[in-house]
């Protein structure tokens, strides 16, 4: 019997190229909507701050456009492994700001509280120019390079001569000790009284003795006569 062949459910890559261009659109389309929608509260709470009529459509484009340029900011300094904590906060700082303008236009708050919204909404303009510039500085300008510090010098490992290993001690070869030397023998004394030993003259070498050692003058002269 043929077994049936077990099928490999189909499923969305989640990281697939497709995905992420539908993220994208979708996500666009929301923003533009909110922004659609968010604008046309601002632009008549902005009235309440005493803003010309004929301005007040800045102030949405102020205040939103800066919640959008704070937060590419934020993933562009994270990818360059800078610190982004200053461009989320201003991001979520504009962000609350909208929200709370957006909330006191439904409501329809009273005066003192439309005058409030106003002031804030209005004050924010050149808070908003200060940061967009000093985000716009931080993506352009390059950071000065640090100074590299001197490498600390590598010690040299020299190789020690090894010690060379004690000798084994040896064990020392018995001194030969001298024996005591004999005192010299004294020589024999004669007994006190004895005669003494007469002792045999040496006798030395006879020489022949000359002729004109025996000439005396007297014999001469006798035998002359």
């Amino acid at each position: 019997m043929n077994r049936p062949t077990a099928r490999t459910a189909v499923r969305i890559a989640a990281d697939s190229r497709p995905v992420l261009a539908f993220t994208v659109v979708l996500t666009l389309a929301v923003a533009l909507a909110s922004f659609a929608l968010s604008f046309a509260s601002l632009r008549d709470a902005a009235l309440w701050g005493r803003v010309p009529e004929g301005l007040a459509f800045l102030v949405p484009v102020v205040i939103d456009a800066s919640v959008l340029v704070y937060g590419l900011v934020a993933l562009v300094l994270r990818a360059r492994g800078r610190s982004s904590a200053w461009a989320w906060t201003l991001m979520f700082g504009f962000t609350v700001v909208s929200i709370g303008a957006n909330a006191a236009h439904a409501y329809d708050v009273g005066p003192e509280l439309r005058t409030i919204v106003g002031v804030v909404l209005v004050a924010l303009a050149p808070l908003s120019v200060l940061t967009s510039t000093h985000a716009l500085a931080s993506l352009v300008v390059a950071d000065v390079p640090a100074a590299l510090p001197e490498p600390a010098p590598v010690p040299v490992a020299v190789d020690a001569a090894p010690e060379p290993a004690p000798a084994a001690l040896k064990p020392a070869a018995p001194v030969a000790t001298p024996a005591p030397e004999a005192p010299p023998a004294e020589p024999e004394r004669s007994p006190v009284g004895a005669a003494p030993v007469a002792r045999r003259p040496r006798l030395g070498r006879v020489r022949p003795i000359a002729q004109d050692a025996l000439d005396l003058p007297g014999l001469a002269v006798g035998a002359d006569a």
